[in-house]
């Protein structure tokens, strides 16, 4: 796509410095805002209906998707910037950048109707400090049809690599913050259960009750959930080891329970609708 507006050419400017100071949390909190990088997430920003303030690309680097993502984003008020490459790679914070850098809107939820949610299925990341692992729990929470991913003392949901592993995930899953004490209470006042995973957990976390209003809470591998949610919790989930492997990833562990919460609601559908096509068919329906 041909540039509207000039070239920038210059590290210096300052809307380089606006996105290069987006790498600090403290920053993005206080703007509200967070970084996005490439055609996929900025195609899934996009579809979710994520504002963009501003984008700033390569036209060299325009690719036929690329140039679509362009179009989109000008039609929803972004504006585009045009920028040499040096330009892009000082806005990027990948190695290799694609050649679009944007400044969007931080998403937000609504805490209470998250909590409040009929069917609620959480899931808590409690002191996860790996963005990797991070992101990787909010897409498994996405691909599982959870409601929302709750994120307690640990990194930021909306570090930029946070945002990369999560694929786009986190553009249409509620992700919401608190600490764990405060977390703790609001659930409680929500009346919604606590399963806290658990190597030496109570129960094998196939036959555990997922019935919701419910909270799933994975904690960091060195040292698991805090001990607010271990109180909270009406029991304790662990998932077994056949191997030699000391531990589960622990985006791999959200996923199995993910999984199993979402298979246990099934059956208890599937349960139901059976108990009401016999009441139908004795004729006390």
């Amino acid at each position: 796509m041909r540039p509207v507006t000039p070239l920038l050419t210059s590290t210096r400017n300052p809307l380089v410095r606006r996105i290069r100071a987006l790498a600090d949390r403290d920053a993005r909190e206080a703007e509200g805002r967070l970084v996005v990088e490439g055609v996929r997430l900025l195609e899934e920003a996009l579809e979710a209906g994520v504002p963009i303030d501003v984008l700033v690309y390569d036209p060299a680097a325009a690719t036929s998707r690329a140039a679509a993502v362009l179009a989109r984003a000008r039609q929803q008020g972004a504006r585009l910037v045009p920028a040499a490459p040096h330009v892009v790679a000082a806005c990027s914070q990948v190695e290799t950048p694609q050649g679009l850098v944007a400044v969007v809107r931080r998403p937000t939820a609504d805490e209470q109707a998250v909590l409040g949610a009929p069917g609620l299925l959480l899931m808590v990341a409690d002191g996860v400090q790996d963005p990797g692992n991070l992101g990787a729990i909010v897409r498994a929470a996405d691909a599982a049809g959870a409601t929302a991913v709750l994120a307690s003392d640990g990194v930021d949901p909306f570090h930029p690599k946070v945002v990369r592993a999560s694929m786009g995930s986190l553009f249409h899953l509620p992700v919401i913050t608190a600490p764990a004490s405060q977390a703790v209470q609001r659930l409680a006042r929500h009346r919604v259960r606590v399963l806290v995973a658990d190597p030496r957990g109570a129960v094998e976390y196939t036959r555990a009750d997922y019935t919701p209003p419910v909270a799933l809470v994975v904690g960091s591998e060195a040292r698991g959930p805090a001990p607010e949610w271990h109180r909270a919790a009406e029991s304790t989930v662990r998932i077994p080891l056949y191997g030699r492997a000391e531990s589960l990833n622990v985006a791999l562990a959200a996923g199995l329970l993910l999984y199993e919460a979402r298979r246990a609601g099934g059956k208890r559908e599937e349960g139901r609708r059976k108990k009401e096509e016999g009441r139908g068919s004795d004729g006390t329906g």
